[in-house]
């Protein structure tokens, strides 16, 4: 058996290309993973918030499914648009935000429900944040987002790891000169 010569510095550069290569797609991986997992951990860290802002009774002054908008594909956009009125601290304050974030949906049918849950007139509770009064909602934020962390942060173990036994190749059995392990 003859034993292999010494590598030429052309397939040493190509290992190394490649070795780089492959540690980039790892790092890559595990960054989308960290955004993701950033992004869920922000969005449970704001409905956390929210556990302690007052509730608060108001009432609806109004209530009202909007489909003047467009969406990029030039589609009717719907939005659930309401406005309602609450007291804090002796001040009587106008509120417009039934969530953190618009509730919206390409199909007037699903807003339907929000507009029969909160109609003119209707008194009900808001949760009123106690550091800025004027921030307000009907709603709070769910804190379902915590459930599903897992599946980034997979990412980000699989992504590092790739990067780290392609950099350092751990793991990989070295073969002798001989052909045996």
């Amino acid at each position: 058996m003859t034993s292999p010569g010494p590598a030429s510095p052309r397939s040493t550069a190509s290992h190394w290309g490649g070795r780089l290569w492959m540690s980039g797609m790892g790092l890559t991986l595990a960054a989308a993973g960290a955004f993701f997992f950033w992004f869920l951990w922000k969005n449970y860290a704001v409905a956390g918030r929210m556990d302690h802002w007052a509730e608060t009774p108001c009432e609806i002054v109004a209530s009202t499914v909007d489909g003047s908008a467009m969406d990029q594909h030039f589609q009717t956009k719907y939005e659930f648009q309401v406005t309602y009125r609450y007291e804090w601290e002796g001040r009587t304050l106008l509120g417009d935000r039934a969530k953190s974030k618009p509730v919206v949906a390409g199909i007037r049918k699903k807003l339907d429900s929000w507009e029969s849950r909160f109609p003119t007139g209707r008194q009900t509770v808001c949760y009123v944040n106690p550091d800025d009064p004027a921030q307000a909602v009907l709603e709070r934020d769910t804190k379902a987002s915590i459930y599903s962390l897992w599946f980034p942060a997979l990412f980000v173990v699989g992504g590092l790891g790739i990067a780290i036994t392609s950099l350092f190749g751990i793991g990989r059995r070295r073969v002798t000169s001989s052909g045996a392990p």
